[in-house]
């Protein structure tokens, strides 16, 4: 510990979440050693928007010169936050709302661009695709997502495994979550990289692939998306090549019940 001059933390706003114990102490511990072995330690803490960057500045013992606070006008990506709200005391109902202004949201702000969409659970993924391909079925191009000629996707749906994927892929919307096989998942993942499917629900554990429109849902509760989260979602579903970010965010409460969801 003596030869250590400098400690990087990534992630840092993660100080409070399940975590955070973890870096607290480890913080805690350096600057403790520090004091009384008189071998200054130079902490460099990286993080997502914070709205108390001051207070963890403080904490970390980082003078005013050593805070460096972007605001999102430096964002090489632009990025729009559009909020909504929906009425609904339980959560399925409340999901289910979503689908439909999820759909017109794709279709004004991502035509044709890749578009993630965020769920919260492997059960979402399913029910959102569904209703997503109702929609799409009342239009002149149902298969207006799939980027690709019939005939192709046809051969790749004999090698895929999952009976909702295949209904799924065939109207170029993806699914991937947990229960997928590994050979469907990275099917999934090649033809979105690909854009050869439009749309790509998934879960946020597996938030990993770049793409031009973000839609998320959240549900405030201790099994959804936490604030921080919702950032580094955000961070991932906008691509750096130039094209033009979308944030759009949905806001759900009923009585004591809050929620809330990103496009």
């Amino acid at each position: 510990m003596k030869k250590v001059a400098l400690i990087v933390i990534d992630e840092i706003h993660l100080l409070g979440e399940d975590r955070g114990p973890v870096l607290e102490v480890i913080i805690s511990r350096t600057n403790f050693i520090s004091s009384h072995t008189h071998n200054k330690v130079r902490v460099i803490g990286l993080s997502t928007a914070l709205a108390n960057a001051i207070d963890l500045a403080n904490w970390l013992g980082i003078k005013e010169m050593g805070l460096y606070n972007f605001r999102p006008s430096v964002r090489p990506v632009p990025l729009e936050v559009h909020i909504s709200g929906f009425p609904g005391k339980h959560y399925c109902p409340r999901m289910a709302t979503m689908n439909r202004p999820t759909f017109q949201a794709i279709r004004q702000h991502a035509p044709t661009s890749p578009s993630l969409v965020f769920v919260s659970s492997r059960r979402q993924t399913r029910l959102t695709a569904l209703d997503l391909i109702a929609y799409l079925a009342a239009e002149d191009n149902p298969k207006q997502w799939l980027h690709m000629p019939e005939e192709q996707m046809n051969d790749i749906l004999e090698n895929i495994n999952d009976s909702n994927l295949k209904l799924t892929l065939a109207f170029g919307i993806g699914l991937h979550h947990a229960g997928l096989q590994d050979r469907d998942r990275r099917t999934v993942e090649e033809l979105f990289i690909n854009n050869k499917i439009q749309v790509y629900i998934q879960i946020k554990s597996v938030a990993t692939i770049p793409s031009t429109a973000l839609i998320v849902f959240r549900i405030f509760n201790p099994y959804q998306y936490e604030c921080n989260c919702i950032n580094q979602l955000v961070n991932v579903g906008t691509n750096h090549d130039g094209h033009f970010g979308l944030g759009c965010q949905f806001s759900c409460s009923s009585g004591g019940d809050k929620g809330y969801g990103i496009l």
